[in-house]
């Protein structure tokens, strides 16, 4: 196949998981293009949290009650940001998408602002990816990226086929040490369990390729 990789990553944490992925599919034979997603202007951490962190109470609602959470991340007021010209602006000659990028909350807002503008992505099967700080917590974690990322392809005529969330180890906010606890309590491993070099990463990398292929 033809795939397209289109990534943004802030730190480099989902740059390493988009070359790792790029050069698994490229060992099964298949051709892999790369395009980084660059935000015109790169905020500082502190005004990322005050773009959303009047939605942390709603996040938490939505994390226990499973209702509120399916309207939310049906209607949840998704921030985007300006990105640089894309080299691929049209992935209609691709066979495969692979979309990835951190997770703020939900979707990062470069990768929302390109999940708005790209084209050609009608039938096409696709991929989303992510990393977040904190271990993968079915819900904290999983569900509240990968939700609004199938959402969103889908209202774009494509298909998500295969999802895969890793962990970075790390966080802009001092709020680590929280993630390294729930990761002992909920999983009873340390968080370096889930990252991307980490067996569980390399399995999950693998199964990810897998699914692409099918």
């Amino acid at each position: 196949m033809k795939i397209l990789i289109a990534y943004y990553s802030r730190r480099g944490h989902t740059e390493k998981l988009a070359e790792i992925i790029a050069k698994e599919l490229k060992s099964r034979g298949h051709t892999v293009i790369i395009d980084r997603i660059r935000a015109v202007r790169e905020p500082s951490k502190w005004v990322l949290l005050a773009k959303q962190i009047y939605t942390y109470p709603l996040i938490a609602l939505a994390l226990y009650n499973s209702s509120f959470r399916r309207w939310w991340l049906q209607h949840y007021p998704q921030v985007e940001a300006d990105i640089q010209p894309l080299a691929y602006p049209d992935v209609s000659e691709f066979d495969l998408v692979c979309i990835g990028g951190p997770k703020w909350a939900e979707i990062s807002y470069p990768v929302a602002r390109y999940l708005k503008q790209v084209k050609g992505m009608q039938n096409k099967k696709v991929g989303a990816f992510a990393t977040f700080g904190g271990p993968p917590l079915e819900v904290f974690e999983l569900e509240l990226i990968n939700k609004p990322v199938s959402d969103r392809v889908q209202r774009l005529g494509g298909t998500v086929v295969a999802t895969l969330g890793l962990s970075s180890a790390y966080h802009e906010l001092y709020i680590l040490p929280l993630m390294r606890i729930a990761s002992r309590i909920v999983f009873r491993r340390p968080l370096e369990s889930f990252t991307i070099d980490s067996e569980y990463g390399k399995e999950k990398i693998k199964g990810f390729c897998d699914r692409l292929a099918q």
